[in-house]
């Protein structure tokens, strides 16, 4: 069937592998969106099927998990991002309120995953468009082994081998009335996976011996890994 969803590795933006039982700083998660909105609970009146909205939350909290509807998952891309901000005004409040809850919500909360994902997600999407530029996905990768017989000052395992990768993915979303955000969502989130055990699967000889940049952009490139089709 026919690919609505192309991902490609376009940007490694840094990648280092080193050995010794030294402090280690693994990579940040993907910090892609500022945000903020100001009527979005307006724009959808459905009960949010998150259930009970945690206590002490921020406006901006509450006004985007209303868009967390029953059955959001099976809106289009097109239909769900145009809904949390059709006008420029309300689409520099949502990056300011998905920027708000991004730097408070603890990933224990019951919503982490929707703000994480779809939220941050359509939020990068409507900023790229209006800036005219394509979309990327922010992919943290990391291969470590040989654990030293220490841990470092936070408690945390240091290891012998260690690969960090930091990479920007460029996709395109070719018919968004034709995707749905759940098939968005999971092609990138599956991207993301594949290309982590990829990396787990390589030897440290690999890693350390070939040109490791290569060798990610190339798997990136096998069969579009992760796109949506219909």
């Amino acid at each position: 069937m026919k690919k609505f969803l192309s991902i490609s590795l376009a940007t490694l933006l840094a990648v280092s592998v080193f050995t010794g039982c030294a402090k280690q700083t693994s990579l940040p998660e993907n910090a892609n969106i500022p945000a903020q909105g100001d009527e979005l609970a307006s724009k959808q009146t459905a009960t949010p099927t998150s259930g009970v909205i945690p206590t002490n939350t921020s406006a901006a909290y509450v006004k985007l998990i209303a868009y967390k509807t029953e059955g959001y998952g099976q809106q289009s891309v097109a239909d769900f991002n145009m809904a949390l901000a059709p006008t420029l005004d309300e689409l520099t409040e949502l990056l300011a309120a998905v920027a708000d809850v991004s730097g408070s919500i603890s990933p224990n909360d019951e919503n982490y995953d929707f703000f994480a994902t779809t939220m941050t997600f359509s939020a990068h999407e409507l900023f790229c468009e209006h800036m005219g530029e394509e979309f990327t996905l922010f992919v943290p990768m990391s291969k470590q082994s040989r654990p030293c017989n220490y841990l470092d000052e936070y408690g945390e395992t240091v290891y012998d081998f260690n690969c960090f990768v930091e990479a920007n993915v460029a996709y395109s979303i070719i018919n968004p009335k034709l995707v749905t955000v759940a098939e968005r969502d999971k092609a990138l989130l599956t991207f993301r996976e594949e290309m982590q055990n990829y990396l787990n699967g390589l030897s440290e000889e690999e890693v350390a011996g070939g040109n490791i940049k290569t060798m990610l952009t190339d798997k990136s490139a096998e069969g579009g890994a992760g796109a949506a089709q219909g």
